[in-house]
């Protein structure tokens, strides 16, 4: 009886952890509980009661059980001689119970004058109806929210410039001669001059979008509900496709290349701050950020420096990179990918339609649909460097 009250209360335990999280699911998304998952919870509630009663019921059993057990203990035990195994006779009511009357009689003597031999003989009349008996009408809860795999974060498009999108297609300005300032070579003579000019690049826009047809039946049915799923899946698998596009747009890029000649502190700092000058000569900003894929990463965690990590506080999320740099891993830059440079010169456009939907009553379906438009910009090429990472020992 134990194993079957014990199967009792995880079931109990379930269904009121499901019901549990349905309701805190709704808090979290700051919206009431809807029809569906109140149809659910009170069913759930339903079962709650009967499985409180059930346990009530075999609890006190057990707690008798339990008594009689000591009363035996506390006895000597009778020697009993057997020649044979006994063999309980299959139980017949007709021949326990041989006309309606002796059966009114005995249900009396059982419930109103308390007989325990009568209470036996009802009780070995009586069907038992159990759990397992009836599997086709016991719900089986959804515990838990819905997992989601994919990593909706964009590393590389957050750490850099991002802007709307102005159109399809547009071009953006870039200055490609600057006006002149000079010392005077003396009083009244000439100053410097020479005149502005700005160039363009010109820029065209990707469109990012997917589409699915659900039925309304799958719409009206399902806890939770599949059409708020479908759409958090689209805007994950959106953020997963255009971070994944401009990290292969700037990684293809970048024409600058160096190589780090040892994996090691002196190597890093070496190839990093030539690099650097490098970039600065051609008149751009100092470098303020280090973007890696996440075999480079990896390699990273094992560099020391006088016993010291060489970057301390590494994460996937961004990090510490070598003379105060910003690190930032994304899983959607290409191997051993180790680019440097300022960040205010890489540029995402974007314009987002989101979330889209139409009814198809011909068909009861809900036609679903998820889109956006994106552009990367490298407005100075000239301010990156790629480094060529020697491969692992």
């Amino acid at each position: 009886m134990g194993a079957y009250l014990d199967r009792l209360n995880a079931q109990y335990d379930e269904i009121r952890t499901g019901i549990d999280d349905l309701i805190n699911r709704a808090a979290d998304e700051n919206r009431d509980v809807n029809e569906t998952e109140q149809t659910q919870v009170d069913r759930d509630r339903s079962r709650l009661t009967e499985l409180q009663t059930a346990i009530e019921h075999y609890t006190e059993l057990e707690s008798r059980n339990g008594k009689v057990a000591e009363l035996r203990r506390t006895l000597p035990a009778a020697a009993v001689t057997r020649t044979a195994p006994a063999s309980e006779p299959e139980y017949d009511i007709a021949r326990e119970f041989p006309t309606v009357g002796e059966y009114a009689v005995t249900l009396h003597r059982a419930w109103m004058l308390r007989d325990p031999a009568a209470r036996e003989k009802i009780d070995r009349a009586t069907a038992h109806q159990l759990l397992a008996d009836n599997p086709g009408i016991v719900p089986r809860p959804v515990v838990g929210a819905l997992l989601n795999d994919i990593d909706s974060a964009r590393p590389f498009i957050n750490s850099i410039v991002r802007r709307p999108l102005p159109a399809g297609t547009f071009d953006r300005p870039v200055i490609t001669q600057h006006v002149a300032v000079d010392k005077q070579t003396a009083e009244k003579t000439l100053t410097a001059s020479q005149k502005m000019a700005i160039g363009k690049i010109p820029v065209a826009a990707d469109t990012f979008a997917g589409h699915l047809n659900i039925s309304r039946q799958d719409v009206k049915w399902t806890s939770p509900g599949i059409l708020q799923i479908v759409f958090e899946d689209f805007a994950a698998v959106y953020a997963n496709a255009t971070d994944n596009e401009a990290c292969e747009d700037f990684a293809a890029g970048v024409t600058n290349t160096a190589p780090i000649a040892t994996w090691d502190a002196a190597g890093i700092f070496e190839a990093v701050f030539t690099a650097a000058a490098n970039a600065m000569g051609t008149g751009s900003n100092a470098p303020d950020t280090v973007w890696v894929s996440p075999d480079i990463w990896g390699r990273m965690g094992g560099l020391t420096t006088a016993e010291s990590p060489l970057f301390p506080g590494i994460n996937p999320g961004g990090g510490s990179a070598p003379v105060g740099m910003r690190l930032v891993v994304d899983k959607n830059f290409p191997a051993s990918t180790m680019i440097q440079g300022p960040s205010r010169y890489a540029e995402w456009y974007e314009d987002l339609d989101g979330l889209m939907q139409v009814g198809e009553p011909d068909v009861l379906g809900q036609l679903v649909g998820y889109a956006g438009y994106g552009a990367f910009v490298n407005v100075l090429p000239a301010a990156f460097t790629k480094f060529t990472v020697p491969a692992p020992v």
